[in-house]
């Protein structure tokens, strides 16, 4: 039973007592009164009658509408869940944008592309939160002029979109206009797909066809001028051993000797960019890290004295990797060449590594997952702006002059690592300096190490400078090294001469006076030409070099670390042994 008819059953009850009451009242009213009253009490109870049945009908309409409501939005709930799986296993971003420019609706390909969560993600303003803030202004107001009718959609487009942990990815977009009920602009709906990886694979693929042309045309132009020069050489050659010595006609073929060598040297140098242009897959094999920087460092030392540029390798021990030895050789030269001459004033190159397992890498796409080591190049040079790191690597480009380079030799270099696996990429900003990183994949297999013994050597320090000598001691004593120390050149030549099979190495103060005239370097260099000597001087390695006649010695600029000096000391120790 209803509320309704439970309300109008006590309605009728309430009247019988009434009725009932007047009746004991009938005895002091008249016939007629107590018919008036009958009568009246019978029209009630209809009246009361018609207001229940319609009481309950009013109710069970009302119980009949709820219950319609509650199957309608279950429906719309079941529409809304069922569209929501639809958009979120199409595998395309969509996104739905109000007039304000906040996020209404982003499927879970959204999410997904941005990093983020949806409630992160709805009410936000798309503009501000996920557009690069290069690109915002005029993003804003284009969609602006959208919404107010003043714009033609633009059904496709590209843009680039901000994202949480991913960096900047590029979105090629489908839009439609959104429409209220009334027919007015309520919105947009865009359905997106990330491009970026295809984005770079089509600038990689246009390089290696831009590095092929170079490639063929060095190869065809090289093999025709190594003919042609061959002969005129050999002419040439025979002028000379002709003609007679210091007449003009004899100077005159000597210089075209001269100009034709170096015409050859030049197609030389044309021969190694065509083959490094079409390289292609590389043969690799396990090499020291550590070797291939140690040949680098000493073939780029005519480079580095000149500029006064010092390089200094932060890893004691780098790891094995598969490589072509002698082609990265050359890539780290490309490499360091640039970093020196980025710093004019002098400066300091820095090299050590990083160590990442990378499943999918996406600089080369078409190297395999994997461990690889990150060889990194830091220097302190003058840095790039963003337009020359983006182009860096892109063949002829270069912002020197032309006459000084091609601009192949970091897309070549490019192309050789990428010929082993790996890949190259920049980091940089104008003033601070530029890094290099250099990925190859490590050689993971287990093999055994030649033993080397680091600790326990016995080291002679030379200085008369009593901070100093208390630095250098610190640092060898806490490596496990017998530390004997001397003040002056005779201390330091008698107490080498006493113990030339126990000392390892010798650290001297270049300024350390001497009788002679003869550096002391030099003096235990006469005693022993197999020393190990490590020379500190805060004058500059030019300096020093032009001042000591040997050149078996290793340079320490001074002020230095307690760190610097105990890796120099390892480095020498390890190369000695």
């Amino acid at each position: 039973m209803s509320e309704n008819e439970l309300n109008t059953g006590d309605l009728l009850h309430d009247v019988e007592v009434l009725h009932e009451r007047a009746r004991v009242l009938h005895a002091s009213l008249d016939e007629e009164a107590v018919l008036d009253i009958t009568r009246l009490r019978d029209e009630l109870g209809q009246i009361l009658k018609e207001c229940s049945n319609g009481l309950c009908s009013a109710g069970k309409q009302f119980e009949a509408e709820i219950e319609r409501r509650r199957l309608t939005e279950g429906e719309l709930r079941k529409e809304r869940d069922r569209i929501s799986k639809y958009l979120d296993i199409t595998g395309s971003i969509v996104v739905v944008l109000g007039r304000d420019g906040a996020v209404v609706l982003i499927n879970q390909a959204g999410c997904e592309a941005l990093g983020c969560e949806e409630s992160d993600i709805v009410g936000q303003d798309w503009f501000k939160n996920f557009v690069p803030q290069e690109d915002r202004v005029a993003t804003r107001e284009a969609f602006g002029q959208l919404m107010a009718g003043q714009l033609e959609n633009v059904e496709r487009f590209e843009n680039r979109v901000v994202t949480r942990g991913r960096g900047l990815r590029m979105i090629a977009w489908r839009n439609a206009i959104v429409y209220d009920e009334e027919g007015a602009i309520s919105g947009t709906l865009s359905s997106g797909e990330d491009i970026t990886d295809r984005r770079r694979m089509e600038v990689a693929l246009r390089e290696s066809e831009r590095l092929d042309a170079v490639g063929a045309l060095a190869e065809t132009v090289s093999q025709n001028f190594g003919n042609i020069l061959t002969a005129i050489d050999g002419y040439a050659s025979f002028l000379v051993d002709s003609l007679i010595p210091d007449t003009r006609a004899h100077r005159h073929a000597q210089r075209i000797v001269d100009a034709t060598r170096h015409a050859s040297e030049l197609t030389r140098r044309l021969m190694h960019v065509a083959k490094a242009s079409t390289a292609g897959a590389i043969s690799v094999q396990s090499v020291s890290l550590s070797d291939v920087v140690r040949r680098t460092l000493e073939l780029l030392d005519h480079v580095f004295v000149p500029r006064n540029v010092q390089a200094v390798v932060r890893s004691a021990s780098l790891p094995h990797v598969e490589v072509d030895g002698d082609q990265l050789i050359d890539v780290l030269m490309s490499i360091m060449t640039n970093s020196a001459e980025a710093m004019p004033q002098g400066g300091l190159i820095t090299i050590d590594t990083i160590e990442r397992r990378i499943m999918k890498p996406r600089v080369n796409p078409k190297a395999k997952g994997g461990v690889f080591v990150g060889l990194r190049i830091r220097d302190t040079g003058v840095g790039m702006n963003r337009s020359v790191v983006r182009h860096i690597f892109e063949p002829l480009f270069t912002t020197k002059e032309k006459s000084q380079s091609l601009g192949l030799g970091l897309p070549l270099a490019q192309n050789i690592i990428q010929g082993m696996g790996g890949w190259i990429d920049v980091r940089s900003r104008e003033g601070t300096g530029t890094i290099f990183r250099v990925f190859l994949r490590k050689d993971t297999e287990v093999r055994p190490e030649v033993p080397v013994v680091l600790e326990g050597q016995s080291v002679l320090v030379v200085d008369d400078s009593p901070e100093e000598m208390l630095l250098m001691r610190a640092a060898l004593q806490d490596s496990g090294h017998t530390v004997y120390s001397a003040s002056d050149a005779n201390m330091a030549l008698r107490s080498f001469r006493e113990r030339s099979e126990e000392i390892s190495v010798a650290v001297i103060d270049f300024m350390i006076p001497t009788s002679g005239g003869v550096a002391l370097p030099e003096q235990i260099l006469n005693m022993d030409p197999q020393a190990s000597i490590i020379v500190t001087s805060g004058f500059s390695r030019e300096y020093v070099r032009e001042h000591l006649s040997s050149s078996s010695w290793t340079f320490l600029q001074k002020p230095y670390t307690a760190e610097q000096f105990a890796e120099t000391v390892t480095r020498v120790l390890k190369r000695r042994q």
